[in-house]
């Protein structure tokens, strides 16, 4: 097998993505991996991040997560994934911790949240989309967020966000008011429910 293909069934066995020090961990020179791109059979993601060109990744974000693979689908991302809102994002909202330092790609358009260890940690689950296991935060803590950033995202997304979602069958009233506890918005959740439910 030639450097080349090494560097190809590199790529391949990581989804289609490899990092510069993938290959140099191989053995093998960053030269080869420059040749690649020339010939059109890689591409530069960002610095230090490459791809086949004819990627086995079918879902933007996936490739979000290959490029943030700390971060955490939330806010508009979140509540577009659990149908808690019918408005599409232009860009994919993910959260990472504040210490964290993330250098992104013009594409995909990616929205970056810095929170803090205790609030970024907070209710992390995850969910399987298309070849790759996302996280994202668990439902009732995303619904939590939007009463949370209410002045940022706006009264009538908070409203859309919780009606939606108190529709839900699967909703889990005593796992929202934990998260409402723990995120101290529990009082403007509970006059919520006293006028919805």
């Amino acid at each position: 097998m030639g450097v080349l293909d090494q560097i190809i069934q590199i790529l391949k066995a990581n989804n289609g993505y490899a990092r510069t020090k993938d290959i140099l961990a191989a053995g093998i020179h960053h030269y080869y991996l420059s040749k690649l791109v020339k010939k059109g059979k890689v591409e530069k993601v960002k610095r230090g991040m490459y791809r086949l060109t004819q990627s086995t990744i079918d879902y933007e974000i996936e490739e979000v997560h290959h490029l943030v693979p700390q971060g955490v689908v939330s806010m508009f991302s979140a509540w577009s994934y659990y149908e808690l809102s019918d408005f599409v994002p232009p860009e994919h909202h993910i959260a990472i911790e504040k210490s964290k330092k993330v250098s992104l790609p013009d594409y995909p358009p990616i929205k970056l949240y810095y929170w803090s260890e205790k609030y970024w940690k907070m209710g992390i689950t995850k969910v399987q989309i298309g070849d790759t296991a996302m996280h994202i935060y668990e439902k009732e803590k995303a619904v939590c967020d939007a009463i949370k950033f209410r002045n940022k995202i706006g009264k009538e997304t908070e409203k859309e966000v919780l009606k939606n979602y108190l529709k839900s069958k699967d909703r889990n009233i005593n796992q929202l008011l934990y998260y409402a506890e723990l995120l101290r918005v529990e009082k403007r959740l509970k006059t919520y429910l006293n006028i919805m439910l």
